[in-house]
């Protein structure tokens, strides 16, 4: 009975310490996840402070029945951008952009144009330009 008794005392020890390793890796493992995933919303919220744009000018070209609009923006923030990140929307509607620039970095204090092809409608349209951290800037023009 006593060396029964110190076997499954014995089993009980090592199933415990097995147990108890697993639940320290994982909680490791959880704690790594966290600490990650905290640095980069720190670094995704800095960003998003140091951002800032303004649309400096929005010029519809009418040929037709439909016109083009070419918007000039300055990246009035301390962050650099990608500028082929961007997104237009033209009175709600998400739109297809080009730029002439070769560049895909878009520095502080630096004016871009982009051009948004194909648009139609009479009257006072509004236009907003939306960075890759959801910065966004509005401007509003008349057909």
């Amino acid at each position: 009975m006593g060396f029964e008794l110190s076997v499954v005392a014995i089993i009980f020890f090592i199933s415990a310490i097995i147990l108890g390793t697993f639940s320290y890796t994982m909680l490791s493992n959880s704690n790594d996840v966290i600490d990650s995933a905290s640095d980069d919303k720190y670094r995704m919220q800095s960003m998003k402070l140091q951002t800032d744009i303004v649309v400096d000018d929005s010029i519809p070209d009418i040929s037709g029945s439909d016109y083009n609009l070419t918007l000039t923006v300055s990246n009035t923030g301390s962050e650099t951008l990608h500028f082929d990140r961007l997104n237009v929307l033209v009175d709600g509607n998400l739109q297809a952009y080009t730029y002439t620039e070769t560049a895909d970095f878009w520095t502080p204090e630096e004016s871009r144009n982009l051009t948004v092809t194909g648009l139609s409608g009479l009257g006072m349209h509004r236009v907003k330009v939306v960075t890759e951290n959801g910065i966004s800037a509005y401007d509003t023009y008349l057909v």
